[in-house]
């Protein structure tokens, strides 16, 4: 479980980084609206729990039998998981808001990206790093 743990935490933390860039508007920012920015940024931190290590999971059980390029099919399928989780997420909002919701895509995306990505490189490190170190 700590290998989910960590890149819950890092996901966590890029994500809030590109929530508090992304939607949230202003001109110059200091010290404390970085601060204030980023603690509200940190909306995404459930999102990561609930769908970041299920779909993690996922991906290891979907992965395990596989000898060669199991790295890179492991990140290609983290990086589908954060386009479809944004689809699905969008498809959610537009059955409240309509159509319009799909305008907002780009950044949704990115935002899903921004989790997603990093959560599936630092869990491909954490286990490359636990089997080198079970090895010796």
């Amino acid at each position: 479980m700590k290998t989910k743990i960590v890149p819950a935490i890092i996901s966590s933390i890029c994500g809030s980084l590109v929530f508090s860039i992304l939607f949230l508007e202003g001109g110059y920012v200091d010290f404390n609206d970085f601060t204030s920015r980023f603690v509200s940024g940190l909306i995404v931190v459930p999102f990561v729990l609930v769908f970041g290590i299920p779909l993690s999971l996922m991906i290891e059980s979907i992965i395990r039998d596989k000898k060669k390029y199991k790295a890179l099919i492991e990140l290609l399928l983290y990086v589908l998981s954060g386009v479809i989780g944004t689809s699905i997420v969008l498809l959610l909002f537009s059955l409240s808001d309509g159509i319009s919701v799909f305008l907002e895509f780009k950044p949704f995306l990115i935002l899903a990206l921004s989790c997603s990505v990093p959560f599936g490189i630092s869990s491909i490190i954490l286990k490359s790093a636990s089997k080198t170190v079970s090895s010796h």
